[in-house]
């Protein structure tokens, strides 16, 4: 089996920090821009590159998956306590996913609402697409039971998805990032990883990913505006082998470029930092959704007497919401490092507080409320 070393890589972490990051200003943008600047140039560039953010968050997914079953894919295939391990983890990462897809966070009003009010909840977001992504990928492996044809299987997996989803329509549906066509990227980010690891000359492979992901849009917007017409035409920019491949270009070139500083980055205090954002991309991930997509605006509107912003105000808000979640997490990253048992502790408080409160709390129960700021 080829392996991974044992240590992390710092360009793959600092590609999903650098996403965490461009994702809390999709977010933030999403909430508080001003409906009267969505449109023009500013906003559709600003909206073509905010498409990249979530594909790339779960390419890193897949390329993760792939280095954690090079190190530890065979004691997997024992069923032992590093199994069960991973499944613990993903687990509590979809705890966290139905969590923050709550229609209401009290055991109260869930009783008395209403089917379709309680139908959110069955919706598949990025974290759910991760999660049962790396559950068929990891059944996939068990079931070879050897890396290096997985890793092609994935390949066939990704390709499949992105190239089949146009037709079969999205699953499920009416779901911000369906696993079709969405688990399409952690597939592809498997396979690309598991090409890259197992190369002799990782370098060569770095400079190829890199000049496809800079060229590749290039050849795929000239077969979609010259090209024969596609049974995907109509539905490109939805799902089409186009598309896909698009983002997936805008993440190999990031990739190829950033593994070219991967010393400089291990060293460097932005690299360590970007690194560190990366590790803790589930604790940046929901930290800023509970704050973005809860309390935000009530405070903005507190603040600033209104709840729409333009773009500098967004950029404001953006900078101020990655900065205090940054040092949040740098506390939480430091706890886990020198005290790795209290943080083990917190999480289960955590996760006790989190139904005991959904029990508990008022079905009219308001945060913002609570801090006089509705």
């Amino acid at each position: 089996m080829a392996k991974a070393k044992g240590e992390r890589f710092a360009f793959l972490d600092v590609v999903r920090g650098l996403a965490v990051i461009w994702m809390i200003q999709v977010h933030v943008t999403n909430v508080v821009l001003d409906p009267a600047l969505r449109i023009g140039w500013i906003f559709d560039v600003l909206n073509i590159s905010n498409g990249f953010v979530a594909p790339t968050f779960i390419f890193c997914a897949g390329a993760g998956l792939w280095i954690a079953l090079s190190r530890k894919g065979e004691s997997y295939r024992t069923f032992g306590s590093d199994l069960f391990g991973y499944l613990r983890r993903l687990g509590y990462i979809l705890v966290w996913a139905y969590s923050l897809h709550a229609p209401f966070y009290s055991l109260d009003r869930v009783l008395i609402a209403t089917g379709e009010e309680l139908l959110p909840w069955l919706q598949i977001d990025v974290l759910q697409t991760i999660v049962f992504s790396s559950l068929a990928a990891l059944c996939i492996y068990l079931g070879l039971g050897d890396l290096r044809k997985t890793t092609w299987a994935y390949g066939v997996v990704a390709a499949a998805i992105m190239c089949g989803t146009w037709a079969t329509g999205f699953w499920p549906g009416e779901s911000p990032f369906p696993l079709l066509p969405w688990s399409g990227y952690l597939f592809a980010g498997a396979f690309v990883t598991g090409l890259f690891m197992q190369a002799e000359d990782k370098g060569r492979i770095a400079r190829w990913m890199f000049w496809i992901g800079l060229i590749g849009p290039f050849m795929i917007f000239l077969s979609k505006n010259i090209g024969p017409a596609m049974p995907w035409d109509e539905s490109w920019w939805r799902s089409s082998p186009g598309m896909h491949l698009f983002r997936i270009c805008g993440t190999l070139m990031l990739l190829g470029l950033l593994y070219t500083q991967e010393q400089r980055m291990r060293s460097s205090k932005l690299g360590t930092l970007l690194q560190t954002i990366g590790n803790e991309s589930l604790f940046m991930y929901v930290g800023h959704l509970l704050f973005v997509y809860g309390s935000m605006q009530s405070v903005i509107a507190y603040i600033y007497g209104s709840s729409t912003l333009n773009y500098l105000g967004v950029s404001v808000v953006w900078i101020s919401v990655t900065v205090i979640f940054v040092g949040l997490m740098m506390i939480w990253h430091s706890l886990k490092t020198k005290r790795p048992v209290l943080a083990q502790r917190i999480i289960i408080i955590q996760l006790a507080w989190m139904v005991i409160s959904f029990i508990v709390l008022p079905a009219d129960f308001s945060f913002s409320r609570l801090l006089g700021l509705d």
